[in-house]
């Protein structure tokens, strides 16, 4: 399976790359803070995959310690969760209910088994930012407009959110089939792809 990881790593990492430059070009031609931050998303996710995929390609097996892309990823978590803010233009705020009672219920338990498997550390910050972006994410599609920009971009953050549980919950779950991982990261590339145009669809409602 090495050269399927090596294969499924590669078109990421290729995906991310052509993202964050064409990110990079809406950022200097236009100025606007939104693609700046899409462009920080997009480029800690891919610091996070060029390590892995070299990690893979010098020593032929998946990292042991992945402390480092783990940070770059988490760094990504925070990108995503100020887009989040900055699509909205608003101060981000807590609403209480029943949602935003089960949101950490969630995030947190599945920490809690992730935590068998990997770093403890890692996991609460990938605990706390989920929580607050899956968290955030519902608040703006319940206020939303349909068919808007904003709408289409809160919906994918949630499809993002989603895609990534599938891909960790599949890698530690011993009876699910390897290759059930690698059709999750296929979705996740296929996922990072499609944030540039939901995020030029929110920017162009902006303007109008």
């Amino acid at each position: 399976m090495v050269l399927i990881e090596k294969i499924d790593n590669g078109f990421q990492l290729l995906s991310l790359g052509i993202c964050l430059i064409l990110s990079l070009y809406r950022t200097f031609y236009t100025r606007n803070q939104i693609w700046a931050l899409l462009a920080m998303f997009y480029g800690t996710l891919a610091l996070g995959n060029l390590y892995w995929f070299l990690y893979i390609m010098f020593y032929d097996e998946v990292p042991h310690y992945s402390f480092i892309p783990d940070y770059c990823w988490i760094s990504a978590f925070l990108f995503l969760f100020l887009l989040l803010i900055r699509a909205k233009k608003s101060e981000w705020e807590w609403k209480k209910g029943l949602i935003s009672i089960l949101i950490p219920v969630f995030t947190f338990g599945m920490c809690l088994y992730y935590m068998k498997w990997g770093d403890h550390l890692t996991n609460i910050f990938y605990a706390v930012f989920m929580t607050l972006i899956i968290n955030y994410a519902l608040q703006g599609l319940k206020t939303a407009e349909r068919n808007t920009g904003r709408y289409a971009f809160y919906l994918h953050v949630l499809i993002y959110c989603a895609t990534e549980y599938c891909l960790w919950t599949s890698s530690c779950i011993s009876f699910v089939p390897e290759i059930a991982y690698y059709l999750f990261d296929v979705l996740l590339t296929i996922v990072y792809l499609f944030f540039y145009p939901v995020i030029r669809k929110v920017i162009t409602d902006e303007l109008h």
